[in-house]
């Protein structure tokens, strides 16, 4: 039936698709189910100083919207809740306490310092736990929270019980999740953070024990990618406050080195060209809905290592404001290393994105939110000549094969994943055009995208952040030509300029298997008025 469904055209491949996946019987009926709605990064900090001003870490400056919210979703009192608490919940590695500095870069907060911000944010937010607590009451709702990178110090026991008292639930209504992920009660909903994804570079090895033992105490660990960026971002947020605040933290640390006029990141640029490569964000390229006749292609591996550590910076369109530095470094020769420990696949994901730009730039694709379509695009890189032409144009394998490989890892023995809900990047998945559904004999382009291609599940989807974000090409049309004025405008850019809206994924509920995920919005309307939407309308306040 396969082989069938790729011979047929349009809708009628469609419902083939989706008749293989199980995906038309299995619509959500809602009965005896629950609804599950996953909110992530919201990173509530340590909120205004001793002078009622906001500290320039604080993130999370929506209290009034957050209340209205979980009112709205509170007031639907027909239907169970989960409300999952994607990671990223509390801001446990920003402080300007200047507390958990250790010559060791490695070493993060110790439980007792871990402790200590832990009270500071709950006491700067105690009308969000409070509300987070009335939500938890009403009807056969639950709150789940789950760790992140940015606080994955809450899987220190002490932190794990005192976070969970702090919403005064009786017992069984607020849980931590402290295996370091939540899945549905039927096994087919799996929510992490994201983080623990390979090529992350705030990775834990020992997820969900991210400690290190010294001296007798055990700290948070560090992660690679934090040791780089974290300190930027310290440094530059006080004189930039959104630079932490853009739709992909890897777009804040190259607008960090512009801003500071650096022109030459000495011995890390190996390391932070590594976190700026790898950190890709598959979200912003639309991709064609295919019935997977068009296949992907195979790059020419030896050929890219002969180009040796130029391909790297190759990699960078001209437009990116990191690549000048990257120049510079290739120039001095310190890219040699990190050209030699990439392996294959590596190579290939890299080529991957290469390709997926440079298609998307041609096309001038403007449904992209982190990529200015109208910029130079890269060179591809070489393929063989039997996957040459049109037919070879599917330049999102490396992702299906990233996500497919921890979806097996996570479920194990279990019953597979319908649905994998992650977070991390801030980065919303929009509908992509790949991946569809049946309603009232009607096909829809859906949220999120199937690593299984012609299957359609499981769907793997990115709820982007419940948060106040800024794409690069937002910010890119709200500066001006000369450096000196950008800078300035960066710099009095302000949290509460940026789109007032929140995303969040919404699975409706099910009695058998859950429908497709759904990305949603809280908020603003043009009349003032909060409510749900599909989509954000508005840009960046005058």
């Amino acid at each position: 039936m396969r082989a069938l469904c790729r011979t047929v055209p349009g809708v009628i491949a469609l419902l083939c698709v989706l008749l293989l996946s199980g995906l038309i019987r299995a619509q959500p009926g809602g009965e005896n189910g629950r609804r599950v709605v996953v909110l992530s990064d919201l990173h509530m900090g340590e909120g205004r100083n001793a002078a009622g001003e906001w500290s320039p870490y604080e993130d999370f400056r929506w209290v009034d919207e957050f209340e209205l919210f979980l009112a709205a979703l509170g007031s639907e009192t027909r239907v169970a809740t989960d409300l999952v608490l994607n990671g990223d919940i509390f801001e446990l590695v920003q402080s300007a306490s200047g507390d958990c500095t250790y010559d060791e870069r490695g070493l993060g907060c110790s439980e007792a310092e871990a402790m200590s911000r832990l009270e500071r944010v709950m006491a700067a937010h105690r009308r969000e736990i409070a509300a987070l607590g009335a939500f938890a009451r009403v009807g056969n709702n639950r709150l789940v929270l789950v760790p992140g990178d940015h606080d994955a110090a809450l899987l220190f026991p002490s932190l794990g019980i005192e976070v969970v008292a702090a919403f005064r639930v009786s017992s069984g209504r607020v849980q931590l999740a402290t295996e370091g992920f939540w899945r549905s009660e039927d096994g087919l909903v799996h929510v992490e953070h994201g983080h623990q994804l390979e090529t992350r570079a705030e990775r834990f090895d020992s997820w969900p024990a991210p400690f290190v033992a010294r001296s007798g105490r055990r700290h948070v660990g560090r992660p690679w990618g934090e040791q780089i960026v974290q300190s930027l971002f310290d440094e530059q947020e006080p004189g930039f406050p959104v630079v932490d605040n853009l739709a992909d933290v890897s777009a804040g640390v190259r607008y960090a080195l512009s801003v500071m006029g650096v022109t030459d990141t000495g011995s890390l640029a190996p390391q932070i060209l590594r976190y700026l490569l790898f950190r890709m964000s598959w979200q912003q390229f639309r991709m064609d809905l295919d019935r997977g006749d068009v296949e992907a292609p195979v790059w020419r591996l030896e050929d890219v290592r002969a180009e040796g550590p130029g391909f790297l910076v190759d990699s960078l369109p001209d437009d990116d404001r990191f690549k000048p530095l990257a120049l510079r470094a290739l120039d001095d020769g310190r890219l040699s290393g990190l050209m030699a420990a990439l392996g294959d696949e590596e190579l290939s994901m890299l080529c991957d994105h290469r390709a997926a730009i440079r298609r998307a730039r041609r096309r001038f694709e403007r449904i992209l939110t982190q990529l200015d379509p109208t910029g130079p695009p890269v060179a591809e890189c070489p393929r063989t000549i039997e996957t040459s032409g049109p037919s070879y144009e599917y330049f999102w394998q490396s992702r299906d094969r990233l996500f497919s490989r921890h979806l097996e890892i996570v479920q194990g023995d279990a019953s597979p994943v319908a649905v994998f809900v992650h977070g991390h990047t801030h980065l919303v998945d929009y509908r992509q055009g790949n991946f569809a559904r049946v309603e009232a004999g009607r096909a829809y382009v859906v949220d999120g995208f199937s690593p299984v291609r012609d299957v359609a599940s499981p769907v793997v989807i990115n709820g982007g952040a419940w948060q106040r974000t800024v794409t690069p090409v937002q910010l890119e049309s709200f500066m001006r030509d000369d450096s000196a004025a950008d800078v300035q405008a960066l710099r009095q850019l302000q949290p509460e300029h940026l789109p007032p809206c929140y995303s969040f994924v919404e699975i409706e509920p099910y009695d058998e298997r859950p429908g497709p995920p759904a990305v949603r919005y809280w908020r603003q309307q043009e009349n003032g008025d909060w409510g749900m939407a599909g989509r954000c309308g508005r840009g960046l306040a005058d």
